[in-house]
Protein backbone atom coordinates (compact mmCIF):
# COMPACT_ATOMS: atom_id res chain seq x y z
CA UNK A 1 0.00 0.00 0.00
CA UNK A 2 1.28 3.45 -0.72
CA UNK A 3 1.14 7.01 1.03
CA UNK A 4 -1.94 8.20 -0.94
CA UNK A 5 -4.05 4.54 -0.95
CA UNK A 6 -2.94 4.86 2.89
CA UNK A 7 -4.03 8.52 3.59
CA UNK A 8 -7.32 7.72 1.77
CA UNK A 9 -8.35 4.95 3.76
CA UNK A 10 -8.06 6.36 7.04
CA UNK A 11 -9.30 9.80 6.93
CA UNK A 12 -12.43 11.21 6.59
CA UNK A 13 -11.78 13.58 3.97
CA UNK A 14 -8.64 14.33 2.02
CA UNK A 15 -6.51 17.00 4.15
CA UNK A 16 -3.86 19.15 2.22
CA UNK A 17 -1.60 22.18 3.74
CA UNK A 18 0.36 24.17 2.43
CA UNK A 19 3.83 24.15 2.79
CA UNK A 20 6.47 27.02 2.98
CA UNK A 21 10.36 25.33 3.24
CA UNK A 22 12.78 28.38 4.08
CA UNK A 23 13.75 29.85 0.74
CA UNK A 24 10.79 28.35 -0.81
CA UNK A 25 7.76 29.20 -2.48
CA UNK A 26 3.97 27.81 -0.33
CA UNK A 27 3.20 24.99 -2.23
CA UNK A 28 0.16 22.37 -1.43
CA UNK A 29 1.12 19.06 0.05
CA UNK A 30 -1.28 16.10 0.57
CA UNK A 31 -3.56 14.50 1.39
CA UNK A 32 -2.14 14.74 4.79
CA UNK A 33 -3.53 13.45 8.08
CA UNK A 34 -2.72 15.55 11.33
CA UNK A 35 -2.75 14.19 14.70
CA UNK A 36 -3.29 16.48 18.00
CA UNK A 37 -0.04 15.86 20.39
CA UNK A 38 -0.15 17.64 24.50
CA UNK A 39 2.61 20.22 22.86
CA UNK A 40 1.57 20.28 19.28
CA UNK A 41 0.55 18.87 16.24
CA UNK A 42 1.95 15.94 14.11
CA UNK A 43 1.19 16.14 9.93
CA UNK A 44 1.83 12.95 8.44
CA UNK A 45 2.61 14.18 4.97
CA UNK A 46 3.78 11.75 1.36
CA UNK A 47 6.96 10.50 0.87
CA UNK A 48 8.64 13.11 -0.93
CA UNK A 49 7.61 16.33 0.81
CA UNK A 50 10.06 18.87 1.65
CA UNK A 51 9.34 20.14 5.25
CA UNK A 52 12.68 20.63 6.91
CA UNK A 53 12.84 22.35 10.68
CA UNK A 54 11.72 25.51 10.31
CA UNK A 55 9.51 25.66 7.48
CA UNK A 56 6.14 26.99 8.17
CA UNK A 57 2.85 24.69 7.30
CA UNK A 58 -0.76 26.29 6.58
CA UNK A 59 -3.31 24.09 8.06
CA UNK A 60 -6.62 23.56 6.16
CA UNK A 61 -8.50 26.29 9.17
CA UNK A 62 -5.84 28.72 7.81
CA UNK A 63 -3.80 28.82 10.89
CA UNK A 64 0.26 28.68 10.31
CA UNK A 65 2.92 26.87 12.85
CA UNK A 66 6.37 26.02 12.28
CA UNK A 67 7.75 22.73 11.59
CA UNK A 68 10.26 21.86 15.00
CA UNK A 69 10.91 17.92 13.96
CA UNK A 70 11.22 15.94 10.30
CA UNK A 71 11.72 12.65 9.97
CA UNK A 72 11.23 10.07 6.88
CA UNK A 73 9.55 7.07 7.89
CA UNK A 74 10.73 4.44 5.73
CA UNK A 75 7.84 1.04 5.63
CA UNK A 76 10.27 -1.45 6.80
CA UNK A 77 7.92 -3.74 7.91
CA UNK A 78 5.47 -1.47 9.20
CA UNK A 79 2.14 -1.45 8.87
CA UNK A 80 2.54 2.09 7.47
CA UNK A 81 3.63 3.01 4.32
CA UNK A 82 6.79 4.91 3.68
CA UNK A 83 6.18 9.01 4.55
CA UNK A 84 7.24 12.05 6.03
CA UNK A 85 6.12 12.96 10.11
CA UNK A 86 6.23 16.58 10.54
CA UNK A 87 6.05 17.81 13.97
CA UNK A 88 4.97 21.04 14.36
CA UNK A 89 4.70 23.90 17.57
CA UNK A 90 1.42 23.78 19.56
CA UNK A 91 -0.99 26.12 17.82
CA UNK A 92 -4.66 26.64 18.41
CA UNK A 93 -6.44 25.20 15.40
CA UNK A 94 -10.43 24.60 14.04
CA UNK A 95 -11.89 22.02 16.09
CA UNK A 96 -12.36 19.66 13.24
CA UNK A 97 -8.49 19.18 11.39
CA UNK A 98 -8.36 16.40 9.18
CA UNK A 99 -8.25 13.48 11.55
CA UNK A 100 -8.21 9.63 11.40
CA UNK A 101 -11.62 8.23 10.42
CA UNK A 102 -10.74 5.19 12.33
CA UNK A 103 -11.55 2.95 9.44
CA UNK A 104 -9.53 -0.23 8.55
CA UNK A 105 -7.99 -1.60 4.80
Amino acid sequence: MNWLEFALLHVDKACTVRVEAPGRRSVPVGPCVIARRPDGFTVLCPPDTVAPPGSRITLPAGDTVEVVTTVHLAAHGTRLPEHQQLDVARQRVARRPCRASGRHG
